[in-house]
């Protein structure tokens, strides 16, 4: 390309949904607007927050014009907010930041750098990032993921269902190319939780050239910071299993499954219904006595689906993964155990 047909410094559009988000919000801007790459747009959502979340945005927007705040005006929950920030967008590429989390400094120049160096137009970027779980005795606890660029002719879904090589559900940690998104109309199922599987899912299958950036470029945190109730709730137990049945559809339309029942068999099982029963251990007493959702967790713990002889299948399966996936394998085999635990205490117990 010659000079006069530069485009010039590639444009970045930053998603960031925010709902009472105030205790990690200066945080998360601060690591974005300071970032020495400055081609930037940040789109914020405000899905209608009671504390002073939209006074901090705005206070922010004064400095920089790079802000652009929008405000849901009642609760639509993070699927919907990330997809108003997705049809604002105008950049080449689009990144889905929390606004609880933040990234490190150079970040975005580390990313763009790589987009530029391709000897492809990259579809999907995927890269690393690190846990923070906090502190304990001023001892700082994290823990670092780095994804791996793929095999020729490796399955970038099949990586995707068996959670290795970096291909997490997490869409925070892919570097989107918004013609990919709106070429095959990818957006996030609304109003449920674990909107997140089902477009990550669909990014990584439609994507042509998916490559990896192996740096901890994204910092989570996980600590603990919402009630009891709202992590464990009848609700989000059944957003699970809804949401996995629109991937089981999405993966059966695509004429997908045959390829990968093994891999979608074993992420339900574990990650699905494996996350249902742990929810359900942790609700409240009076909440777990709800007829609807005690049927409809007996009606899997009886099914054919979680047999001995599907168990020990699934088990062979997480036995094939390999030896550099140890967290990942750890993670299924913790999952397993969870619903033996099930099957033994509450269908035979």
């Amino acid at each position: 390309m010659n000079e006069q047909e530069d485009p010039g410094p590639m444009l970045l559009s930053i998603v960031i949904p925010v709902h009472n988000a105030s205790s990690y919000l200066r945080r998360c801007l601060d690591s974005i607007v300071c970032q020495t790459y400055g081609q930037i747009e940040v789109i914020v959502i405000d899905d209608l927050s009671t504390d002073n979340s939209i006074q901090i945005v705005e206070e922010y927007q004064k400095k920089d014009p790079r802000i652009k705040l929008l405000r849901n005006v009642r609760n639509l929950r993070v699927g919907y907010t990330r997809n108003l920030g997705l049809k604002e967008a105008a950049g080449e590429y689009v990144w889905f930041v929390d606004a609880d989390d933040w990234i490190p400094l150079g970040a975005i120049s580390e990313l763009v750098d790589h987009l530029n160096q391709s000897s492809k137009d990259v579809d999907l970027l995927v890269f690393g990032h690190t846990e923070h779980y906090g502190k304990d005795n001023n001892e700082e606890h994290k823990r670092t993921r780095l994804p791996r660029n793929l095999d020729a002719g490796e399955s970038a879904l099949n990586n995707f269902l068996n959670l290795t090589k970096g291909f997490f559900s997490y869409p925070f940690l892919y570097l989107y190319s918004r013609s990919l998104l709106l070429k095959h109309g990818i957006l996030f199922p609304e109003k449920v939780y674990y909107e997140d599987i089902l477009f990550v899912a669909k990014a990584v299958h439609y994507a042509e050239n998916i490559e990896a950036v192996p740096k901890s470029l994204y910092y989570y945190n996980c600590e603990k910071h919402d009630s009891i109730t709202q992590m464990y709730s009848k609700e989000k137990i059944v957003d699970i299993i809804s949401v996995y049945d629109k991937l089981y559809a999405f993966l059966a339309n695509d004429g997908l499954i045959e390829k990968c029942n093994d891999q979608f068999l074993m992420r339900f099982i574990l990650h699905g219904l494996g996350t249902c029963f742990q929810i359900y251990q942790y609700m409240d007493e009076a909440d777990q006595k709800d007829g609807e959702l005690r049927a409809l967790l007996q009606s899997y713990l009886v099914s054919d689906m979680l047999s001995e002889r599907n168990m020990v299948h699934i088990l062979g399966l997480i036995e094939t993964i390999d030896d550099k996936d140890r967290i990942a394998k750890q993670y299924h085999r913790l999952k397993l155990d969870v619903l033996y635990r099930s099957k033994s205490d509450w269908a035979y117990g």
